[in-house]
């Protein structure tokens, strides 16, 4: 199974994962690496290599981080090699949840890196849009 590891600034990742877990229990291979904000990158680097090496199982693993050109994806990309180490950036909960439902089932880091991506896409909406539309729908 691909392991993932929910890695922010401060508390988010341990806060997301805690809140992905409330809603599904089952979330399992998922693990949370939280950075303070006054991180010593070298040491964040050491801890971020001493967990891709531990958690690996020959599938991969996939690294959730919360914003391109921040702390913990300009730690994390050192490390990215699309065969064994994968990248997303700006993770959300939607991505969490989606993430408990496509685990058991067989895919590659590739094909879970591209679900996750399009559950976190898929999820940002802008509400009065989308109320506009079904109201429009409704009366028209």
């Amino acid at each position: 199974m691909i392991h993932v590891i929910v890695l922010t600034h401060g508390n988010l990742a341990s806060e997301l994962l805690h809140a992905a877990q409330t809603i599904d229990p089952n979330l399992v291979e998922t693990s949370a690496m939280s950075l303070p904000w006054d991180v010593d990158s070298d040491e964040a680097s050491r801890s971020l290599k001493k967990q891709l090496r531990e958690l690996d199982k020959g599938e991969g693993t996939l690294v959730l981080t919360d914003m391109f050109g921040g702390t913990a994806t300009n730690l994390a990309l050192p490390f990215l090699d699309p065969e064994k180490v994968e990248i997303v950036t700006g993770v959300n909960l939607p991505m969490l949840v989606k993430l408990g439902s496509l685990q058991g089932r067989s895919l590659s880091l590739e094909e879970l890196a591209a679900a996750l991506t399009a559950a976190g896409h898929k999820s940002i909406r802008l509400a009065s849009e989308l109320l506009h539309a079904k109201a429009s729908t409704r009366t028209g």
